[in-house]
């Protein structure tokens, strides 16, 4: 009998929206298992600790578009060999959104105790056990996440029905390990750092204690990953001395790897069940040095201490690097023992034997994906014995921080069509980076100077030493830049890692007359490829006569990936029936009809067209009488244009591109304020055309009628640019990326 969709080897069952540690191991667990054969299934409950409807975790969400798990929706019923309740708060509260399940085997995974610090009730062992056994008509077993768990729930679970081991977390230990170990000291002075959300309970509550394990004299290098906010009221402010870097502004691997000592302590009235952070500071090469409650769990993996010993402990180790070496080396060697994809794959084959069958595609690398800040792609080089790396090519694709979303979409663009077998990698400097993970394609943010609030020159060795290392570690055969303006320091990064194949990827349409001294840093690069413009007719910028590899317009969806009407409004949230705008110029007062939104929005209700605006708020929070304003937030939005009738849009490289090969009536109003980009010269050769319509800046009066027009012709005019269309070139490009990486193989 052939197996369906909805039948599974393992079934995990969660709130699917948890943005941290629940999510992330759900997602290893998912990778573990599709890669050993298992065929897994995830079923997802509202559950009550996430007060805010929201999407499926995006580390979760690209395992799922990547078919290493299927999401099974809907009351139809579920088969599976073994199901997995991972958070028993969540099932006891949701239970009644189960589908009929039928089940060989059932496990409750108490990923916390039943109360939290506070003594709120998390969950009552009986009530959620009670909510499985309805469910699936057997007796669940209980595993907990840690000994400290164990601890809390020994003596209420159902007898006999407690796991003898603890189903501890696991992760991807080669993903994590430097390429090579580190042979000195990261700094002239012990450097320790920790990685946690920013909760008070995740931090020590008393100054004391604080200044004891994270000094704050200057006398060792204390660097904070994801806010330190906590201990502004015990300390009074911030530590000058340390380095705090919120949660987004660094890859957790990179920052881990950059520390000699991760140490790691808390509230003490916080109960840590498992401490997922430090198993990846084990697998990334730092030396742990914990609370000793935590022995338990991590054994001789870590070094623990009271808080007064912390500075001996961490001294001590400092004086003699073999003992600290020693330490390292057997932390990691005991965490693939316990704590690996191997070690997971075991536990589940103890319980149902192996897969049903071993069909599964393993994930390539531009399949997986990552939850924000995380990157298995940038793992460690693997080279064979005569030097040369094993392996197909690998692409490193940086971003400039562009004003709006070309640079990276751009990249975006090409990372999604390489050829099988080649692994690409995001190094963006815009703080859209974690949209990479959408995509299933691994990435790191990199913080602009901007960003910062940081001069140039400050910022440049920040700059330099961050690429090198994301170099180091991913070993790319080629390095893409796509920016107008290659940063400073770039040429000495590129001087030092010659053996890349170095690609300036640089759209045209510069402002006449603007930027040409940086046509110069064409001599920083092999080879430069350019993205063309439907508009190149009207390019008078520098680069139009400057050499290039050219390929067509640039999207990163192409029009047989446009969803149909209904389904696109009905994914955006948006009325069935009646006309539609979507208004995608940014903010602005919709009362205030002096603004380009304002009267945009005044002119569609006029005419009984119903308005959406892409911003993410807008600045008054009252629409005028009458009006209907809905908010559209998704990515990409492009392969949602049918679900509107006409569009009043700028004219960057993306919308001009997007909207006219989508075929969308459109008003284009060009970006003025650009430094570089003409926009006017697009959306004026458009408009020449007779593929659009376009204004310098709206009026009630101008655009009234513009918009009238596009409501009755914007269809056959849109199928103009259409027939114009050479087609997208985002497959030329990575053809052209592949071949230059072949050629470093």
């Amino acid at each position: 009998m052939s197996r369906t969709s909805r039948d599974v080897d393992v079934l995990l069952v969660s709130d699917l929206r948890f943005p941290g540690g629940t999510s992330h191991s759900i997602a290893a667990e998912i990778e573990a298992l599709h890669g050993s054969g298992y065929r897994v299934g995830l079923v997802h409950l509202n559950g009550p600790l996430v007060a805010r409807v929201g999407p499926v975790n995006p580390a979760i969400a690209g395992l799922v578009r990547a078919g290493a798990a299927s999401l099974l929706i809907g009351s139809a019923p579920v088969t599976a060999r073994l199901v997995v309740f991972r958070h028993a708060g969540v099932l006891q509260a949701a239970a009644d959104q189960l589908p009929p399940i039928s089940a060989e085997h059932a496990v409750i995974l108490a990923n916390s105790g039943p109360q939290d610090a506070r003594g709120k009730s998390v969950y009552d062992v009986g009530l959620a056990d009670r909510a499985a056994r309805q469910a699936l008509g057997l007796d669940p077993q209980w595993a907990p996440i840690g000994p400290l768990v164990r601890d809390e729930i020994k003596d209420v679970v159902p007898g006999g029905r407690l796991m003898e081991t603890d189903w501890v977390n696991i992760i991807d230990v080669d993903a994590w390990a430097p390429s090579a170990p580190r042979e000195e000291w990261a700094g002239d002075r012990p450097v320790i750092g920790r990685h946690s959300r920013p909760s008070a309970q995740k931090w020590p509550r008393d100054a004391a204690t604080l200044k004891a394990v994270y000094p704050v004299d200057g006398s060792w290098d204390v660097r904070v990953l994801g806010g330190a906010d906590p201990v502004e009221r015990p300390l009074r402010g911030i530590p000058k001395a340390w380095t705090v870097t919120e949660f987004g502004e660094l890859s957790p691997q990179t920052f881990l790897q950059s520390l000699d000592f991760f140490v790691y302590y808390h509230d003490p009235q916080w109960v840590e069940a498992f401490g997922r952070t430090i198993l990846e500071a084990l697998a990334a090469g730092a030396v742990a040095v914990l609370p000793p409650h935590f022995r338990a769990l991590f054994g001789e993996a870590a070094v623990y201490a009271e808080p007064a010993q912390v500075r001996e402990v961490v001294e001590g180790l400092r004086a003699n690097r073999p003992a600290y070496v020693a330490q390292r080396d057997r932390a990691r060697a005991l965490v693939r023992e316990r704590f690996s994809y191997a070690a997971h794959v075991e536990r589940v084959a103890a319980l149902i034997g192996p897969p049903a069958q071993t069909t599964q595609t393993p994930l390539t690398p531009t399949q997986s994906t990552q939850a924000p800040g995380e990157e298995s792609a940038a793992r460690a080089p693997r080279h064979t014995a005569g030097g040369r790396r094993s392996g197909g090519p690998r692409i490193l694709l940086m971003s400039s921080n562009g004003a709006g979303m070309g640079h990276l979409t751009r990249l975006f663009s090409y990372a999604t069509r390489l050829e099988e077998g080649t692994r690409a990698h995001i190094v963006s400097l815009s703080q859209a980076a974690p949209l990479a993970g959408r995509l299933g394609l691994s990435y790191e943010y990199l913080p602009s100077a901007k960003a910062l609030a940081m001069p140039p020159g400050r910022w440049r060795p920040i700059f330099a030493d961050r690429v090198g290392d994301a170099l180091n570690r991913f070993d790319p055969d080629v390095v893409v830049f796509d920016g107008t303006w290659p940063y400073g320091g770039m040429e000495e990064i590129r001087a030092a890692h010659p053996q890349a194949h170095w690609v300036w990827s640089r759209r045209g349409m510069w402002r006449e007359g603007r930027n040409t001294e940086q046509l110069a840093k064409t001599a920083w690069f092999d080879s430069v490829l350019e993205p063309g413009d439907l508009a190149a007719d009207y390019d008078r910028g520098v680069t139009a006569e400057a050499p290039s590899h050219r390929v067509g317009p640039v999207t990163l969806l192409d029009p047989d990936e446009l969803e149909p009407r209904a389904q696109a409004r009905e994914a955006l949230g948006l009325p069935a029936d009646g006309p539609l705008a979507l208004v995608s110029l940014g903010a602005g007062n919709i009362n205030d009809t002096a603004s380009d939104v304002g009267a945009a929005i005044h002119a569609l209700s006029g005419l009984g067209v119903g308005v959406c605006v892409t911003v993410p708020d807008i600045a008054s929070a009252g629409a005028a009488a009458g009006e209907d304003i809905h908010l559209v937030r998704d990515y990409p939005l492009s392969r949602r244009y049918a679900a509107f009738d006409v569009v009043i849009s700028a004219s960057g490289y993306n919308s001009f591109h997007e909207l006219l090969r989508m075929g969308v009536p459109t008003l284009f109003v060009p970006n003025t304020e650009t430094s570089l980009d003409d926009q006017e010269a697009r959306a004026r050769f458009a408009a020449d055309r007779g593929w659009a319509h376009q204004l310098p800046q709206l009026g009630v009066d101008t655009t009234t009628p513009l918009l009238e027009d596009l409501l009755e012709r914007g269809t056959a005019m849109a199928a103009q640019a259409q027939e114009a269309d050479p087609g997208n070139g985002a497959r030329a490009a990575a053809q052209f990326l592949t071949e230059q990486a072949r050629g470093r193989l």
